[in-house]
């Protein structure tokens, strides 16, 4: 009980820095952040703790476990951002595709990183901790400095400039993410753990 706490507190870090500057900053809505707070996420990130062990029973390597994790639980959220919320890529046929593809991609790394970043912060490995570092070094300062932004910018201006800056601060998440997968996957070949 004491993990899945840490667990949802570490998923629950990851996501409300994003939920309060779109849902309480840029839509003014303070009854909805706080179901996504209280309820919202805290259900998510419970269904992946718990199901996370039958993800893991699919899979003989560990390098291949923490990919499944980081794909499935991104795509989930995907998911519920397309059917519960209304934000798929079809609900704006005239949008700029590439634009729509950007935005896409920074939802998934929202949900991969709420979903994905507890195990990895729970995990004692070198490897996890290095990386764990890394993301802290980036997502503090970088979001500090997104929220100072959030509260210099004039109202009528925040939502072209806070959207870039929350699907940059997501999407860069990956480049930790891409290293540790690589580190993963050489030093379970150098040790010969990547066997069917």
């Amino acid at each position: 009980m004491k993990k899945l706490g840490k667990f949802i507190a570490i998923g629950t870090i990851f996501s409300t820095v994003e939920e309060f500057l779109t849902v309480v900053v840029l839509r003014h809505d303070t009854g909805s952040y706080v179901f996504t707070l209280l309820v919202l996420f805290p259900v998510f990130l419970t269904l992946v703790f718990y199901s996370s062990r039958l993800l893991d029973g699919l899979f003989s390597n560990e390098p291949a476990r923490e990919v499944a994790h980081y794909l499935v639980y991104g795509a989930a959220g995907l998911m519920i951002e397309w059917f519960l919320i209304g934000l798929s890529p079809w609900s704006n046929p005239q949008a700029n595709w590439i634009l729509m593809l950007v935005f896409q991609l920074g939802m998934f790394s929202f949900w991969a990183t709420v979903g994905f970043v507890p195990r990895l912060f729970l995990n004692p490995a070198e490897a996890s901790v290095r990386t764990r570092k890394s993301i802290a070094g980036f997502y503090a300062p970088y979001f500090l400095f997104v929220y100072l932004v959030a509260a210099i910018t004039p109202r009528e201006k925040k939502f072209g400039v806070l959207i870039p800056l929350i699907l940059f601060g997501y999407l860069f998440l990956n480049v930790f993410y891409l290293r540790y997968f690589q580190h993963q996957f050489s030093s379970a070949k150098s040790a010969g753990n990547l066997g069917g």
